[in-house]
């Protein structure tokens, strides 16, 4: 038996200026796409022929222009139409790709493959659980796999999940039902934590509706709320055996409803003035500030300079490190001067600084990507990126050219802090900023969603 494998990623952000070119995706085909896609081994111990067709992925971003989304999208078709006869597909996607003109870019591929594929061919999916689901996406796909994990640490498995499943699902002639049930709830994505409760104990029990041999796939999605789209919410989808999987998604759909007041910050969350303010006055070793209005890997664009000046006008005492202002203009006008070199950059009316060193930008995919140069302004160090990027770990400082270990505050473009910035980080403060990524539902200006649509009303609602 022969089955296809795919990947075509990005996030889309709605709000953000910055669309994703051809430049901005880890594209890899043939059979260099199982070194991002773990899943072939395990294919071929079972028995399976294993077609690989194209991995292009890209960092969060606004929505996908459609020439680009038809020059990947078409690659997949294409491998598609050369193995028609296959048995199955198996595809890893976000969940969430927006395109111009298109709406979601996920369900538009998947009509395009049915219509070269027989309904005997199964799909099978491994998605983000910040995916916008589609109300039609049971109809394409026979078996849907969400990660588990927010901040996410189970992509390998799920994809795992998914493929072990399909190969099941082929090996003995079964037909999986897919159940989609929206939830009219869009809590805030940094709030919900799958490590803590109540997500702890749902996400439990989606495993063990998994550990049954009749269920595929049981899965929350929690959605993704920079999209303004009609499927902006979370949603349970459930793929089952026989009838079980519409009565298995609305008991999941009411559960994950009835915690919706209980999601909240875990660490202070403030406004950008009283996130500097405590910053500044903490006594801790090591403070770090999220600026999550500007959040690259949730598609903002990261160029915006707010808390920079906060600090710049607070004239700290502490060593403070404000890391991936995205600037290309600063970086190419400066990089030709010495470290040491005076200059007045083009902020805040004109400022002085000092050129402190010339790096590099650690890309997603652990490449360089660009360039980057950091300036010093009195204590405060500024790393300016030609190419946005995500200062998730200590790497991307140490590529920079700084020590991250050297600063009493460091301010990253991010939500929520990621699991390798964690053992340097002895606070941690939200910064409630604005931007393409702002945290608060009410500011986003969404006009496309469904509503009602908690928290913006609170309303009673059941599945069932």
């Amino acid at each position: 038996m022969k089955i296809i494998a795919a990947s075509f990623q990005c996030e889309s952000n709605s709000r953000a200026a910055l669309r994703p070119g051809h430049g901005d995706f880890e594209y890899c085909e043939g059979e260099d796409i199982f070194k991002k896609m773990p899943v072939k081994e395990y294919l071929v111990e079972n028995g399976f022929e294993v077609v690989p067709s194209v991995y292009a992925c890209a960092l969060p971003s606004g929505n996908v222009e459609e020439k680009i989304y038809r020059f990947y999208a078409d690659k997949i078709l294409k491998t598609v139409s050369e193995n028609a006869d296959a048995d199955g597909i198996f595809l890893f996607l976000h969940g969430s790709m927006e395109v111009d003109g298109i709406g979601s870019g996920e369900l538009c591929l998947l009509k395009a493959i049915r219509r070269i594929v027989p309904r005997s061919c199964l799909i099978a999916l491994a998605l983000d659980l910040h995916a916008n689901v589609t109300d039609e996406l049971a109809e394409y796909a026979d078996i849907v796999c969400a990660f588990k994990t927010a901040p996410h640490v189970d992509q390998k498995e799920t994809q795992l999940r998914a493929v072990k499943a399909l190969a099941f699902c082929l090996k003995n002639s079964v037909r999986p039902k897919t159940f989609f049930q929206r939830i009219p709830m869009l809590v805030k994505g940094d709030t919900m934590l799958t490590s803590l409760e109540p997500l702890k104990t749902l996400e439990e029990a989606t495993r063990r509706l998994e550990d049954e041999p009749d269920v595929f796939g049981a899965n929350l999605f929690f959605g993704h709320c920079w999209v303004d789209a009609p499927n902006t919410s979370a949603s349970a989808v459930v793929s089952a055996a026989g009838d079980r999987a519409e009565r298995l998604a609305k008991d999941l759909a009411d559960r994950l409803w009835n915690t919706r007041k209980e999601y909240r910050f875990t660490i202070e969350a403030q406004d950008p003035e009283e996130s500097v303010r405590r910053a500044l006055s903490g006594t801790e070793k090591r403070i770090f500030l999220t600026d999550s209005g500007d959040n690259t890997t949730a598609g903002a664009e990261g160029d915006r300079t707010d808390i920079l000046a906060l600090f710049v006008n607070a004239k700290p005492e502490k060593a403070v490190c404000v890391a991936g202002i995205t600037n290309e203009t600063i970086v190419k006008s400066f990089w030709d001067l010495p470290d040491g070199k005076t200059v007045t950059l083009p902020l805040f009316g004109g400022i002085e600084a000092n050129v402190k060193v010339h790096g590099k930008i650690l890309g997603w995919a652990k490449d360089i990507i660009g360039r980057s140069l950091t300036f010093s302004i009195g204590n405060i160090d500024a790393i300016f990126t030609e190419r946005r990027a995500a200062f998730i770990e200590k790497g991307n400082f140490d590529l920079a050219g700084v020590d991250l270990e050297e600063y009493r505050v460091v301010v990253v473009k991010l939500g929520y802090l990621f699991a390798e910035l964690k053992p340097y980080a002895d606070r941690e403060i939200f910064v409630l900023s604005d931007g393409a990524s702002c945290v608060e539902l009410s500011r986003l200006g969404l006009k496309k969603i469904i509503r009602p649509l908690y928290p913006l009303e609170d309303f009673t609602w059941s599945a069932n």
